[in-house]
């Protein structure tokens, strides 16, 4: 395990360093840490990236959080870092929750 200060930059490439894949689990909020650890990792020389992505398919879209998420895959191209997105869709105690007491 690595302790990492997501406040400073070189923590975060320091952590990344020898490691082939990222796999970001963050939440909405902590989207301005995605960035961080994109940029970092393309420093480090992270051979893939995978952004949160929780949720339905982003690609594309201009509005709420999944635009958010869309902006994240155009700056992962812009960076030149290679990424892959994986949509898990709706989370069953999201859709089912109306119809369960």
């Amino acid at each position: 395990m690595i302790q990492v200060d997501y406040s400073n930059e070189a923590s975060i490439k320091h952590a990344l360093t020898s490691v082939d894949v990222v796999i970001s689990t963050v939440p909405e909020t902590a989207f301005d840490v995605q960035w961080k650890v994109a940029v970092a990792a393309k420093e480090a020389g992270v051979k893939l990236f995978v952004p949160s992505e929780f949720g339905g398919i982003s690609e594309g879209k201009s509005e709420g959080i999944d635009a958010e998420k869309a902006n994240v895959q155009v700056q992962l191209k812009a960076l030149g870092l290679p990424f892959t997105s994986f949509y898990t869709g709706a989370f069953a105690d999201q859709i089912w929750v109306s119809y369960v007491s």
